[in-house]
């Protein structure tokens, strides 16, 4: 009994499996270190290697964790189309999906740039990400300092995500209502009468009032 003990006491643990696998110098050692049926352990080691051919025949459900990673690789060498369907490929695909268009969007810095882009990807996705898509080229100009005038917008839904990311900009900085009769941030661009309109709206409905400032307008309910 006590020699059956000693020679359980040598067997790895799954902790120690793992590190192992995480330091293994090859993805066919990291592999064989893996505790067994730890998908997740197979699936990092997948990750760490580039292997992505191996994403098959890392366990359910991390084989679809495994493309997910796959997805965000490939969307980092700006081959969005083949991230959008990887993305298809996979449980996550509404997650990763929205992931891959907005890191694309963040890669332009003018509205035209950005629908020529967003045009490149369509054949790849479903048009449910064009939005997702321009709030994140929103995002990312205004995030830079340098988001474009409204009017440069070639569609509806180029507009429509720029008035949402400048209200939700106004939103979670906080601005004082105080501040409503200043000048608008940098951002904003001078000659942008649309783009100041909105900026001077959001206020009105999303600025901090304090003893001295009315409470902000509430938004008018949809019709």
């Amino acid at each position: 009994m006590i020699v059956l003990l000693v020679l359980g006491a040598c067997e790895p643990s799954a902790a120690d499996r793992a590190l192992a696998a995480s330091r293994a110098a090859d993805l066919p050692t990291a592999l064989a270190a893996c505790p067994e049926g730890d998908g997740a352990c197979q699936m990092e080691a997948v990750v760490r290697f580039g292997e992505w051919a191996r994403c098959g025949e890392v366990l359910d459900p991390w084989d679809d964790e495994c493309r997910f990673r796959q997805a965000e690789a490939v969307e980092r060498d700006d081959r969005g189309g083949e991230a959008l369907e990887l993305c298809a490929s996979t449980v996550y695909v509404i997650g990763c999906a929205t992931h891959v268009v907005g890191q694309q969007a963040r890669r332009e810095h003018t509205a035209a740039d950005a629908d020529a882009r967003w045009e490149r990807l369509r054949p790849h996705t479903e048009d449910r990400y064009a939005y997702p898509y321009w709030r994140g080229f929103w995002r990312a100009g205004i995030d830079r300092g340098d988001a474009p005038a409204l009017e440069r917008c070639i569609g509806a839904l180029c507009r429509d995500a720029g008035l949402k990311e400048i209200e939700a900009t106004v939103h979670a900085l906080r601005v004082p209502c105080r501040a409503a009769d200043r000048p608008p941030p940098g951002w904003i661009p001078a000659d942008s009468m649309a783009s100041t309109a909105a900026w001077v709206e959001a206020l009105r409905h999303h600025c901090v009032p304090d003893a001295e400032h009315p409470v902000p307008e509430p938004l008018r309910a949809p019709r």
